[in-house]
């Protein structure tokens, strides 16, 4: 009998309007981000977990500090488009809670930014990608 693999896990979440979103979860449960749009459908949430995880290495991501003085982070993939007017970079996932210090924020990053890969690691072995 083979080994059940532990680690991170992206969750569909429910949202708004019949709509659904992400949220990536350490093997503990601990919330490592969650995704900033809102899907119509779960293949549609599919398909943008598929491209976050592919274009991962192209995430720039950045820290900052709330209304409540709390430090967050948010990751932005770039624009993939020559039109003008089409803006910067887009949020596609953002801290899951507030952080009391800078470097706590950052280890928060560097939390989702690994479980990406091993989200990504799991794929390429042919496993699921969410619960």
């Amino acid at each position: 009998m083979a080994a059940e693999r532990r680690g991170p896990r992206l969750l569909i979440v429910p949202a708004a309007d019949r709509c659904v979103s992400w949220a990536l979860r350490a093997a503990n449960g601990r919330p490592l981000g969650v995704g900033v749009r809102t899907y119509r459908s779960e293949d549609e949430l599919a398909e943008a977990v598929r491209e976050l995880i592919i274009e991962r290495a192209a995430l720039r991501c950045s820290l900052g500090q709330s209304e409540g003085r709390q430090w967050v982070w948010a990751a932005y993939m770039p624009v993939r488009s020559t039109r003008r007017g089409t803006g910067d970079a887009v949020p596609v996932a953002r801290s899951a809670r507030g952080y009391l210090r800078r470097d706590q924020c950052q280890a928060g990053v560097e939390g989702f930014l690994a479980g990406l890969r091993f989200v990504g690691q799991e794929l390429r072995r042919g496993g699921s990608w969410l619960l």
